[in-house]
Parts: structure tokens; C-alpha cells; sequence
């Protein structure tokens, strides 16, 4: 049998070698979690603090540990903005914060989440309650404030994973954080890329868990995700509903590009 065949006939075999690698890289993350000290934490690197040039350095490696080639269309304006994306897989969130460690609104379960939450606390993400009304106002209110100080936010607007491929509708309640901080919005979109949309491949789906999803990921060779940021949206006084719309089409247009 051909080395191609043999290939073939095995289905996943970069598994094989990809899973110990990626295991041995996470005995690597001590040391990245050192970088966010009180005392080291704000050492000045370039453009950037310690903890930050750490925080993107590790997730660039993940996510070359992963066999996924990271390229990006355009380039993040220098905080403060908000930056608006599609949502596909667990693996936007890396991919996000390989371009700049930013503040991401995240779902209040992956704080109970062992080791993860903590580490996602580290990171400064901000937990949301879906459907509460004063934890929405809360975590605008923080946004806001956030914003103000100078930082990078990032969400997920369309409110959660969707089975099917394409950008949906975006939420626009928390784009009133930008409004409020007079900072721009930034829309950026996430598309996934084997021979063609790998949407369906990479998709966290209903029922599917993060560990199956990482197994997928970690089988699939020459997979590729796609990041393309928009031009700022600096016209604040357009409103939230519009301002919303306005990125989704942005969004919308750069994933079927």
C-alpha cells in the first residue's frame, strides 16, 4: 500500500502525533500564567504589557500545535475599540485572542468550568447571564467602563453557536457599551477553510461536547481559518440597532467573499 493510501485508509491519522503534541504545550502554560503576576504583569513589550505578549504568544502556539494556519485579512485598529465576530467553534476564542488579548464576553458557565474558568478569568474575559436582564446591564456597564480605560472588548453577537453556516442576525444590546465609551466598533469575521467551507466540520454543534469537537479539529489536515477585519465603524450616533446591522453586513459580506 501506497504512504498515500495508508493515509487514506486511516481517517484522523494526524491525531495520532498532534494529541501528545498538544498535551506537552499545555505543561508550557505555567509558564505564560507567570507573565500575569502582580509586579511582572505590566512590564511594557512594545505595543504591549508582559501578560499580554504572553497571552498572544501561547495562543498562537496552540493554534499552530493544532495544525490550523492562522491567516488574516486587514488589521485591529489600537485599542480601545469593540470588536464584533461571528461565532462557528471554541476555537474563535483563541483565534481572537492571537490578534490581540482582548477582554471577551463569555457565557457565566465556562466560569464554574474547571481550570478553564479560572484561566478565562485570568485572561479578563467577562461572564454574562443569558436572558438576565440586570447581568446584561451589569456586564454593559463593565463593557463601558473597560472600554474607557483604554482596553480591547470582543463579542459574540450573534448570541450563540448556529448549526447551520452563515453570519445571523447580531444582537445589539451590548454594542450600547461602545455608544456609551465613544470608542469605534470593529467587525471582524471568522470563516473556516478546507477545499472549501469547513463550517460543517469545525461547527460545536447541539449535544457536542468541547473534547469530540477538539478531536475533530486535531484530525483534519490543511485546515485553515480565515480572519478578515472591517474598517472601524465610528459613526456612533447611528444607534445600537443600526450600528448592529451595519457590522453584521460587514461581517456577512467578508465570510462569503
Amino acid at each position: 500500500m501506497t504512504e498515500v493510501g495508508l493515509r487514506a485508509s486511516l481517517p484522523g491519522w494526524p491525531l495520532l502525533w498532534r494529541l501528545p503534541l498538544l498535551l506537552a504545550y499545555l505543561l508550557l502554560l505555567p509558564l505564560a500564567v507567570l507573565a500575569f503576576l502582580p509586579g511582572i504583569r505590566h512590564i511594557p513589550i512594545g505595543a504591549m504589557n508582559l501578560h499580554m505578549w504572553a497571552h498572544r504568544c501561547w495562543m498562537r502556539g496552540l493554534i499552530a500545535v493544532c495544525g490550523v494556519r492562522l491567516r488574516v485579512h486587514g488589521s485591529l485598529p489600537p485599542p480601545p475599540c469593540l470588536v464584533v465576530a461571528n461565532h462557528i467553534t471554541w476555537f474563535d476564542i483563541p483565534v481572537l485572542h492571537a490578534l490581540w488579548p482582548m477582554g471577551l464576553v463569555a457565557k457565566a458557565e465556562i466560569r464554574g468550568w474547571p481550570l478553564m474558568g479560572r484561566l478565562a478569568e485570568i485572561a479578563g474575559s467577562i461572564f454574562i447571564e443569558r436572558g438576565n436582564q440586570q447581568s446584561r446591564q451589569r456586564v454593559n456597564r463593565r463593557m463601558a467602563a473597560r472600554l474607557r480605560r483604554g482596553e480591547m472588548i470582543g463579542v459574540f453577537p450573534e448570541g450563540g453557536i448556529h448549526p447551520d453556516r452563515g453570519v445571523h442576525r447580531f444582537h445589539s444590546r451590548l454594542f450600547g457599551s461602545a455608544i456609551r465609551a465613544g470608542v469605534p466598533v470593529v467587525p471582524l469575521s471568522i470563516r473556516y477553510w478546507q477545499d472549501g467551507d469547513a463550517h460543517d466540520l469545525v461547527v460545536l454543534g447541539p449535544g457536542d461536547g468541547m473534547v469530540a469537537s477538539s478531536l475533530r479539529l486535531l484530525s483534519r489536515s490543511g485546515l485553515e481559518v480565515q480572519v478578515c477585519i472591517g474598517s472601524p465603524l465610528t459613526d456612533l450616533t447611528i444607534g445600537r440597532d443600526a450600528l448592529a446591522r451595519q457590522a453584521r453586513q460587514v461581517v456577512s459580506e467578508a465570510y462569503h467573499a
